[in-house]
C-alpha cells in the first residue's frame, strides 16, 4: 500500500497512531485499533450509537463513526476505559466432573519397543491399553520421524477421545490445555483450563469485533449474505476476536499456544454460521433454515485459530431457528433432575426453554435490541458512563453510573429501572403513555417533563445542571414503547412455551435467568413492569453466564459432552410467530404490570 493512499490517524487517549486507507470511516479506524464501534444499524447512520469525539482541523466535534470519513492527522478521542464493556465472565460452575476428551498419556520411552515385523501403532495400543487411532497424515508422518528416537525420557501422546492428535518427545511429562469460549453477539469470553488437573488458570473477555458490521444478528446476516467478500470479512472479525482473547490468555498465564490442544465454542445460530464461514442467508429468511445443527469438530489450522495446529476446535450443536449452541450450553449446565424449569436468556437475542433434562421445548423472541440499548434514544452498552440503576431516595432521583463517570446514557438494567420508576411513580399509565391533564398538573415531578423538536414527550432523569458533562439524560415516549414491545415478546414467549409443553406456571420449580443482562437487572423491577413472570412460590435465580458454564462442562467432561450431544434429540423447537394466539397475547402483554401466568 503506497503512502499516497494512506493517512495517519491519532488515538491520543490510547497513546497510539495508525496508518489508514484514505476514504475509510472513523468507525473502521476504531476497529483497526481494536475498539470496534457499536453499529446497531449496520453502518447506515440511522441508530446514532457510534457517536465519536474527534479533533479535526483543530476543532473538537462529535461525529457518527460509521459516516464520517477520516482525514490526515485526525485525532479520535476514545479511551480504553470508555470502550470496554461490562462483560459478564462469572459462571455458576462450582462442580465439574473432570474427564476431558483431550488428555496426555506420558509413556517412558524405554517402554516403546516395537516387535520384529510389527507396527508402532500396535505398540502404542498395547502400552496405552486403548484402541487408539492415528488418522492425521501429519501425525503419522511425525510419528515416523520421532517414534524410535531414544534421546528423550518420555513420549507424550496427546489424545482426543481415542485419537492420537500429537506426539511430543520430552524429558518430562507435559500438560495439555484447553479453552472454553462463549461467543455472544456483543461480547466473547474465553476460559483457559489445565486439562491435566481441571484447574481454571485464567479467563478473558472482549467485544465481538463483528459489532463493526451491525449490532444485531439480522444486520450481520444481511451483510454476510450479500457477497462472499463480506462473509470472509465478518468471519475474519470473529477469528481475530478469538485469537486476541487467546493472546491475552497466553500472556497472563505464560502458556504457549502450542500447549493448547482443545477449544470449545458455543454461540447462537448466526454466530455459529459466521464463525464457520457458512452463508447465513436462509437463516434470515422464512422458514429460517440453517446448514447443520450437528456438533462441528475441526482441526485448529482449518480456521486459523492460534493454538497448536493439530489441536481440535469444537462448536456445540444448535437447536433450531435462532436458538443455537449457547442455549444448548445453558441447558447442559442446569440441574440434572426431573424438576421443571423455565430458562430465560436475555442477551442481544432472547431464548426461552421449558422442561427438564429429559425433554425441553425452546423458542426465541425478538427482545434483546431494546433491552441492550438499541432503539433507545440514549441507550448504550454497559460501559463507563451508562446509568445502570435508578432509585428514588428522599424524594430525589438517584442514578448509579458505571465507573462513577458523567452519565452518557442508559444500559439495559438502567432502562428497566427507568421504566419501572416511571410506572411506580405513576408518571406513565399501564398502557405506557406519559401522564397528562390533571394527573400531570398534580404530580410533584411534573417539571421533569419536556417536549423535543418532533413534539415527542420525554422525562428527564438527570438534569444538565447535575451532570458534569452538561447533558440531560432522558427517556422518551418512544423508548417506553420499545421496552413494552420487548417485554411483551418475552412474557408471551414464556406463557406460550409453558402452555405448549403442557404444564402450568405453578408446576415450575424455578425460573432461571442466564446471560449478562439477566445477571445485572433488578428482578423485582423486571417483574413489576411484567418483563419477567411472577408466579407464587416459584423463585427466580440468576445463573450468570450459563452458556459459558456449559461450554466449560463440555471441555472438561466426556460425560457432559455426551449429554450435550443428546440435548438436540430431546429438544423441540417452537416457532412462536406461527402460533395463532401469539399476536393477540403479544398485544395484550404490552400493557405494563404483572401479567398473569397460571
Amino acid at each position: 500500500m503506497s503512502s499516497l493512499n494512506t493517512i495517519r490517524i491519532f488515538f491520543p487517549l490510547l497513546d497510539k497512531s495508525i496508518m489508514v486507507e484514505a476514504g475509510k470511516t472513523v468507525a473502521e479506524a476504531c476497529a483497526l485499533v481494536g475498539f470496534p464501534q457499536n453499529l446497531v444499524c449496520g453502518g447506515k447512520g440511522t441508530c446514532k450509537k457510534c457517536l465519536v469525539t474527534i479533533r479535526e482541523n483543530d476543532l473538537v466535534s462529535e461525529v457518527l463513526g460509521c459516516q464520517h470519513i477520516v482525514s490526515q492527522d485526525m485525532s479520535i478521542l476514545i479511551s480504553k476505559e470508555a470502550a470496554l464493556s461490562q462483560i459478564l465472565e462469572t459462571t455458576d460452575n462450582d462442580e465439574l466432573s473432570f474427564n476431558p476428551k483431550t488428555r496426555i498419556a506420558s509413556i517412558p520411552s524405554s517402554q516403546l519397543k516395537t516387535e520384529m515385523c510389527s507396527y508402532d501403532l500396535e505398540t502404542i495400543r498395547k502400552v496405552l491399553d486403548l484402541p487408539v487411532t492415528m488418522s492425521s497424515i501429519k501425525v503419522l508422518q511425525k510419528s515416523s520421524e520421532i517414534f524410535h528416537q531414544k534421546n528423550f525420557a518420555f513420549m507424550n501422546f496427546v489424545l482426543f477421545n481415542n485419537e492420537i492428535i500429537d506426539l511430543v518427545p520430552s524429558n518430562e511429562e507435559i500438560n495439555a490445555y484447553g479453552v472454553a469460549f462463549d461467543i455472544g453477539t456483543t461480547s466473547v469470553v474465553g476460559y483457559l483450563y489445565d486439562l491435566t488437573n481441571g484447574v481454571l488458570i485464567h479467563q478473558y473477555s472482549s467485544l465481538n469485533k463483528q459489532i463493526s458490521f451491525g449490532g444485531d444478528v439480522i444486520s450481520r446476516i444481511d451483510y454476510a449474505s450479500s457477497s462472499h467478500e463480506n462473509l470472509n470479512n465478518i468471519q475474519r472479525a470473529i477469528i481475530e476476536t478469538v485469537n486476541n482473547i487467546l493472546s491475552n490468555l497466553f500472556y497472563e498465564s505464560k502458556i504457549t499456544a502450542d500447549a493448547v490442544y482443545d477449544c470449545v465454542f458455543c454461540g447462537n445460530s448466526t454466530m455459529a454460521h459466521l464463525f464457520l464461514g457458512l452463508n447465513p442467508l436462509h437463516l434470515g429468511l422464512s422458514p429460517f433454515t440453517g446448514v447443520s445443527r450437528d456438533t462441528v469438530t475441526l482441526n485448529a489450522e482449518e480456521l486459523n485459530i492460534n493454538i497448536n495446529p493439530l489441536g481440535k476446535i469444537t462448536f456445540l450443536p444448535l437447536l433450531g431457528g435462532f436458538v443455537g449452541a449457547d442455549t444448548t450450553a445453558v441447558l447442559l449446565g442446569l440441574p440434572k433432575d426431573d424438576a421443571y424449569r423455565l430458562m430465560i436468556d436475555l442477551g442481544t437475542n432472547g431464548e426461552i426453554a421449558v422442561g427438564n433434562h429429559n425433554k425441553y421445548f425452546v423458542a426465541s423472541t425478538a427482545c434483546g435490541p431494546a433491552l441492550e440499548g438499541a432503539g433507545i434514544h440514549m441507550g448504550m452498552r454497559g460501559t463507563t458512563g451508562a446509568i445502570e440503576k435508578i432509585a428514588l431516595v428522599d424524594n430525589e432521583i438517584k442514578c448509579h453510573v458505571i465507573g462513577d463517570a458523567p452519565a452518557l446514557g442508559f444500559c439495559g438494567s438502567g432502562i428497566i429501572d427507568a421504566i419501572a420508576f416511571l410506572f411506580r411513580e405513576k408518571l406513565i399509565y399501564d398502557r405506557g403513555n406519559f401522564i397528562k391533564g390533571e394527573d400531570l398538573d398534580n404530580h410533584p415531578l411534573k417539571d421533569r417533563f419536556g417536549i423535543d423538536e418532533t413534539n415527542q414527550r420525554y422525562f428527564i432523569f438527570v438534569r444538565h445542571t447535575d451532570n458534569p458533562n452538561g447533558k440531560e439524560m432522558i427517556i422518551t415516549q418512544k423508548d417506553v414503547r420499545q421496552v413494552q414491545l420487548a417485554k411483551a415478546a418475552i412474557f408471551t414467549g414464556c406463557f406460550l412455551l409453558t402452555e405448549k409443553f403442557g404444564i402450568k406456571g405453578q408446576d415450575l420449580k424455578e425460573i432461571t435467568l442466564a446471560g449478562a443482562f439477566g445477571n445485572y437487572i433488578d428482578i423485582k423491577n423486571a417483574q413489576f413492569i411484567g418483563l419477567l413472570p411472577k408466579i407464587e412460590g416459584v423463585p427466580i435465580r440468576s445463573i450468570g453466564n450459563g452458556a459459558g458454564t456449559g461450554s466449560q462442562l463440555f471441555l472438561l467432561s466426556q460425560d457432559e459432552a455426551k449429554r450435550c450431544e443428546e440435548i438436540p434429540h430431546n429438544t423441540t423447537h417452537i416457532e412462536l410467530a406461527t402460533d395463532p394466539n401469539f399476536s393477540h397475547l403479544y398485544m395484550q402483554n404490552t400493557t405494563l404490570g404483572q401479567n398473569e401466568m397460571i
